[in-house]
């Protein structure tokens, strides 16, 4: 049977080996507040213990997927002193490195305004995909502010400084289609069918070794901040880790004997 929770703003729940954390504030576009990040927190504390976890779908409730940040509850962040906003911005900061560190894969669903914070937790995910009529950006400029809840620093590394540039510069809501190409988005869907594209997706990740999708994701977050010779040093060091989990004799035995591996995650 599916498990299923309500914390504030977030509904989650747990069918088979997939998580999914449902946006849901409909009066607000699912904007974020401060109670939302607490849910956030509460959600990935939880799952990290729950080794039966394998994988985990965000989306959001309605015609939204995050609208950004509930800008009526600013007043509880202390935006006004540079001790005030360098502690909101750290708690901020580790909610999103929270969700982009996760051990298993992520996949954002996309279904509607992804804006701000909204983009922001998106480039939090491993693979992101959208509805056509999503619409993807990050206002702030509009407002005098700079998208800061981890949005350049990732953006300028999974864009590019280019495209990450005009984004966040121009403060446009793009068209899906329009930032597919920019490496923001995998996958561009019809709107009826996003949730089972992320389902199918997340099936084929599902059904290779846990141990393994998990250290190709380690790998690949932790390669873009290393030197390329440090990162082929990590990766000889995996390479060399792998053979040694119950998961890499079942898959080779699997291909010799020719019938579908029974992976355990060890």
């Amino acid at each position: 049977m599916p498990y299923q929770e309500k914390y504030a703003g977030i509904d989650f729940e747990i069918k088979g080996h997939v998580a999914y954390l449902t946006f849901n504030n409909p009066a607000t576009l699912n904007a974020l507040s401060y109670r939302i990040f607490e849910s956030i927190n509460l959600i990935f504390d939880e799952m990290k213990k729950d080794r039966n976890i394998w994988g985990v779908i965000i989306t959001g409730a309605g015609r939204s997927f995050i609208a950004g940040a509930d800008l009526k509850d600013m007043p509880k962040f202390d935006y006004f002193s540079l001790e005030g906003c360098r502690d909101d911005r750290v708690y901020i900061h580790n909610t999103y490195n929270k969700i982009a560190e996760f051990d298993r894969p992520t996949i954002a669903a996309i279904n509607g305004y992804a804006l701000g914070g909204g983009a922001e937790l998106a480039l939090c995910c491993d693979i992101r995909i959208a509805s056509k009529t999503a619409k993807i950006g990050f206002p702030e400029a509009k407002l005098g502010g700079m998208a800061g809840y981890t949005g350049p620093s990732r953006a300028v590394r999974i864009l590019g400084p280019a495209y990450a540039l005009e984004m966040l510069m121009t403060g446009y809501h793009y068209p899906a289609e329009e930032v597919l190409h920019y490496g923001f988005l995998s996958k561009v869907v019809e709107p009826e069918d996003l949730m089972s594209t992320a389902e199918e997706i997340m099936g084929r990740i599902l059904s290779k070794s846990p141990v393994a999708v998990k250290f190709n994701k380690i790998m690949v977050n932790k390669c873009q901040d290393m030197s390329y010779e440090s990162s082929l040093e990590f990766e000889r060091m995996i390479c060399a880790i792998l053979p040694e989990c119950q998961d890499y004799a079942e898959g080779m035995a699997a291909f010799h004997e020719k019938r579908d591996p029974v992976f355990h995650n060890n």
